[in-house]
């Protein structure tokens, strides 16, 4: 079948690998006064790991998952076949738009989860049925519960997959919203998938034009501050570019590391108030994200995509025509200005939004819900 109910329903002898080897780690020396400066803190990391051993309930956090449907879809692109795996929530309202939600790395599927009722029945959450939305969900290839590629590929290539899943869904017209890669796979759509209709961001560094440099002294400025960021924070990128396969065998026998390589991002990556990671997010969320990394055994190829982008670059001279809209988030490191961001896109909406960072549906799942509604309503 191309498309099949599916479950999450993880082996108990990988469930006992894992609590196995972080019992059995070998801790790396802290280094003095760190606190996150030279990458994830020591304390945070022991606070997790205690938090995680116990009272971390993987049994439970999965049938909280397994509370909404979960679908696979084979689908084929250039001679390849993969499977999509998606949270596909069908709206309770008269006319419930689709909008695919892409996630991006170290993210998951997990990220939009608290976004879903609010967005598919608003009616029961003092809205208007006639806002609500249908929402699929899926999960990068390579990514937690969707097939791995047999190489590196970009995310042209798996917005072509997801193009293919939205229709064998049944959806020929839909909505595409994306951020960090996910915002990559939306722009790729709104350039080429003649179903998607629109696009709505939240991360607008992820699919530009390569000739478009910038001008004004507004732009020349956030560009100089953009490579001052990666210059402090791109040295995961720099691997992940490069020699990710290298990096795949540190990781795919240590839960500790994959869990301090992913944590450290969630901290210097949202808007936290003083620097508290626990002020936003709860250990149970965050330690879901990072379980669906390690129950799937997908950490190597979720980075795969940063060298597989090489593959697939952005025309020169190319720019998304269709509608497309902006949450600007404050705690983004990628940001620009709007004159950048309209050489690569057709902006007709743009919001500066109070607070909330590059996981935005995350830290801010209310926010980001009443944003990307609003820009639906205004496209009917």
């Amino acid at each position: 079948m191309a498309i099949r109910p599916f479950t999450i329903d993880i082996p108990q002898s990988r469930l006992d690998w894992i609590a196995r080897r972080l019992d059995e780690a070998e801790w790396p020396d802290p280094a003095e006064g760190e606190a996150w400066a030279y990458g994830a803190s020591t304390a945070a990391m022991r606070d997790l790991v205690a938090h995680w051993r116990g009272s971390y309930d993987w049994r439970a956090r999965e049938a909280a998952m397994n509370r909404f449907p979960h679908f696979l879809v084979d689908v084929e692109v250039d001679g390849v076949a993969y499977t999509v795996h998606c949270l596909h929530v069908v709206g309770k309202g008269p006319d419930p738009k689709p909008v695919l939600i892409t996630h991006g790395w170290p993210g998951s599927f997990v990220e939009f989860l608290d976004i879903v009722d609010p967005l598919t029945d608003p009616a029961a959450h003092g809205g208007d049925a006639a806002d609500a939305l249908t929402l699929v969900i899926p999960s990068l290839i390579g990514y937690g519960f969707s097939s791995k590629p047999a190489r590196p590929i970009g995310p042209r290539t798996i917005a072509r997959a997801f193009d293919q899943a939205m229709r064998q869904l049944g959806y020929l017209r839909y909505i595409a919203q994306g951020g960090d890669w996910g915002s990559s796979v939306s722009g790729w759509l709104g350039y080429e998938a003649e179903g998607c209709e629109a696009i709505h961001l939240n991360f607008t560094f992820g699919w530009t034009r390569p000739d478009a440099q910038p001008e004004t002294e507004e732009e020349i400025a956030a560009a100089a501050n953009l490579g001052g960021i990666w210059q402090r924070e791109g040295g995961y990128m720099a691997i992940q570019s490069t020699k990710p396969q290298s990096l795949a065998f540190a990781m795919a026998d240590n839960p500790l590391g994959v869990a301090a390589w992913i944590l450290e991002k969630f901290q210097g990556w949202s808007q936290l108030p003083d620097g508290d990671l626990w002020a936003v997010y709860s250990r149970d969320h965050v330690l879901d994200n990072i379980m669906v990394y390690l129950v799937t055994g997908t950490f190597g190829t979720a980075a795969w995509l940063y060298r597989g982008v090489f593959d697939e670059p952005v025309p020169a001279g190319a720019r998304v025509e269709k509608p497309v809209a902006v949450a600007n988030f404050p705690g983004e490191m990628a940001r620009f200005p709007r004159s950048t961001v309209e050489k690569s896109y057709n902006v007709v909406r743009w919001v500066d939004m109070p607070r909330g960072g590059h996981f935005a549906a995350m830290e801010q799942p209310a926010l980001f819900a009443d944003e990307l509604r609003a820009f639906v309503r205004s496209l009917r």
